[in-house]
């Protein structure tokens, strides 16, 4: 019988477990090398300050997200924090508890995918080509003539959350009010707060509840032609009609992911091709390198780090024995670099590398990511429109490398571009 290991085994001074921090320091700045030490040395670990457990290696993740029944997905997005009673009670009371698609398991999951597909299925995503690049377009005109903008919130959030709201059929008279939900719902599952913070995101999140209910009765007496009119209209033919928190979780989750991980898309892989003049060079000589760049970004520094899962019965991962009811985060980001999987392309972006069809940027299973056919067209339409509208675009001298604190997701907190204004001629 094969010894398995457990938390305490594991723990000591100076195992992974102990040392885990994404939120500070070197390891927000730069995971990867602690990534690379896991998998040579701890693949399953522990971690102390997080309380769950993390698998680092590509084929232990493939493994857990083909189990379903022993890995729940329920939770799929919370990140174990410490919340009060009264917030306990209120999440459990509200649309955040409800299960749409990443933090549900089948059948409940399987119902809502079958509504959601059809709106980004890769032949609907086509038809919106033309749209997308009217956005871009639009937010490009707002600066091209001042010779410098700063990206990640002049045109990534903008641009992108203007695009899945057009996508999915809201007109929102404040879109930014959408956009502080969105954040505040990040918050209250990923990060620590007071319980003077806890209350009043709450009491945020429950404004943003009764929003999308009067939007989904609204569009119940009056449907319009659009996406989300179709999901309602189509909930309401199902067997078991679908509750109306649980499609407020839809309507977030569709939302959310669809603007949150483009934006951060965008953002690194603008980063990483100005920072190197050899792959800047590639993409400005071959405009095809550029859908190449997007999915070395995906596989090289996703946005997307880890999703939990959460434990059904005791189960044994790599050798390392983990209870029932734990939970396990699945590092995407670590199987992405892993040197079984990816020879010589460990952490190197280079658009001659083609990992293209095997990185888990969008996860992998049943619950691959519903809005990957979308996130890649706008990703690609916006960084070829962005180096073909702004001449010589480079890195400017005031950019100072920071990332978003989160355990979930990566991104930079801003990244400041400029580049060169063609004179204006003189009457």
């Amino acid at each position: 019988m094969t010894d398995t290991l457990t938390a305490d085994t594991l723990s000591n001074d100076d195992s992974i477990g102990v040392t885990f921090d994404p939120f500070h320091g070197d390891q927000l700045l730069d995971p990867y090398p602690v990534y690379e030490r896991a998998r040579a040395e701890e693949p399953v670990f522990y971690s102390e300050k997080l309380k769950m457990w993390y698998a680092t290696r590509y084929d232990d993740i493939i493994a857990i997200t083909k189990d379903p029944v022993r890995f729940s997905s329920a939770g799929a997005i919370d990140v174990p924090v410490d919340h009060t009673e009264r917030t306990q009670k209120a999440i459990a009371a509200s649309w955040i508890a409800q299960g749409s698609l990443t933090n549900n398991d089948p059948p409940s999951h399987d119902v809502i995918r079958r509504l959601v597909s059809r709106a980004f299925s890769l032949r609907r995503v086509a038809t919106v080509e033309s749209a997308v690049q009217s956005v871009v377009d639009k937010f490009i005109d707002g600066f091209e003539r001042d010779g410098r903008v700063e990206l990640v919130h002049q045109f990534n959030f903008p641009a992108t959350l203007q695009i899945i709201l057009d996508h999915i059929g809201v007109t929102a008279e404040d879109p930014m009010q959408l956009r502080r939900w969105s954040d505040d719902w990040l918050g209250i599952n990923h990060l620590p707060m007071s319980p003077e913070e806890q209350d009043a995101t709450m009491a945020r999140l429950l404004d943003c509840q009764q929003y999308w209910i009067d939007f989904i009765e609204e569009r119940r007496a009056r449907p319009h032609a659009d996406l989300l009119s179709d999901i309602i209209r189509a909930s309401d033919q199902e067997d078991t009609q679908i509750p109306v928190l649980q499609l407020v979780n839809v309507c977030m989750t569709l939302y959310v992911a669809g603007h949150t991980t483009t934006t951060d898309l965008l953002s690194l892989c603008m980063y990483h091709l100005l920072s190197d003049p050899e792959q800047r060079r590639l993409v400005l000589e071959d405009g095809a390198n550029i859908p190449r760049a997007v999915e070395e970004t995906l596989r090289v520094d996703s946005s997307v780090h880890a999703l939990m899962r959460t434990t059904t019965q005791e189960v044994v991962v790599r050798g390392v024995r983990i209870p029932a009811g734990e939970r396990i985060g699945l590092l995407y980001a670590s199987a992405n670099h892993d040197e079984q999987r990816f020879p010589g392309g460990n952490r190197i972006f280079d658009l001659r590398h083609d990992h293209s069809a095997a990185h888990l940027a969008f996860g992998h299973g049943i619950h691959f990511c519903i809005g990957a056919p979308l996130a890649r067209l706008v990703a690609r339409q916006a960084i070829s429109t962005l180096f073909r509208r702004l001449p010589n675009l480079r890195i400017g001298p005031e950019h100072a490398t920071a990332y978003v604190v989160n355990p979930i997701h990566r991104g930079l907190a801003e990244l400041r571009l400029e580049w060169d204004v063609p004179r204006t001629p003189q009457a």
